[in-house]
């Protein structure tokens, strides 16, 4: 699993501007230290309003050894070198088996809703192709 940091790492999707992490299972917050409150609240939103898939990705996270990565690019030019040609604001891409959620400046309500939902997605998808066991869904 410490392969998929050292890719991520010298990926096109990672910028020396992150200077700053969140780590917490297979969720990693990258960010420059002005953004430390943006991503303290995607943190904390995907915790409460995931609240019981979040802990069930958690546990799912060391049977699929998949990272979601979310970068919250300081600019639009560091958003761009790494997504090229992207209007979106929040753009999701794979890396090897990893998922990376790449977030152009600081997110509006709308785009954290957004990067909520789809770190959501991805751990449901995960539920899929691993049985949950019942302790997984307390």
């Amino acid at each position: 699993m410490n392969s998929s940091v050292s890719c991520l790492t010298q990926s096109n999707f990672y910028s020396p501007a992150f200077n700053a992490a969140i780590f917490d299972g297979p969720i990693r917050i990258y960010f420059a230290q002005y953004q430390e409150s943006a991503a303290l609240k995607i943190y904390f939103q995907l915790q409460e309003e995931l609240k019981q898939l979040y802990q069930q990705g958690k546990s799912l996270y060391r049977q699929v050894g998949q990272h979601i990565f979310i970068m919250l690019y300081p600019s639009a030019e560091t958003y761009d070198l790494s997504f090229p040609h992207q209007e979106d604001i929040v753009c999701h891409c794979r890396l090897g088996d990893d998922h990376v959620l790449g977030i152009r400046g600081m997110p509006s309500e709308d785009e954290s809703e957004q990067i909520i939902g789809q770190v959501a997605g991805i751990i449901e998808e995960w539920r899929v192709r691993i049985p949950v066991s019942p302790e997984m869904t307390l």
